[in-house]
């Protein structure tokens, strides 16, 4: 999640209001958010600072970072399950010209 709280100023006026608001909203993006990824989502963040001139190379490198992680994941190595009792046999490479 490509995400900085550093952007969020909480405005002077009618404090107590924002605060409250700022939470509630945050309570309800980590519910969207749970929800999405139990639904098998990838969530990135990108606050709008995040794509200023000065840091927006560093932000897209993290999403490509975040995007190669996730899709590398999809294919890891999974192993292949083999009957360990014994009574089935093993499979044969197809250059041993058994026939099996």
């Amino acid at each position: 999640m490509v995400q900085s709280s550093s952007c969020c100023k909480i405005p002077s006026s009618n404090r107590e209001f924002w605060v409250n608001k700022i939470r509630r909203n945050q309570e309800r993006d980590q519910e969207n958010y749970r929800v999405l990824q139990e639904n098998g989502w990838q969530v990135i963040i990108i606050w709008e600072c995040q794509l200023k001139a000065s840091v927006i190379e560093h932000t897209m490198r993290e999403v490509e970072l975040l995007l190669n992680e996730n899709m590398l994941s999809l294919y890891r190595h999974k192993p292949i399950p083999y009957d360990t009792d014994g009574d089935t046999p093993l499979p044969k490479a197809a250059e041993d010209g058994s026939g099996m």
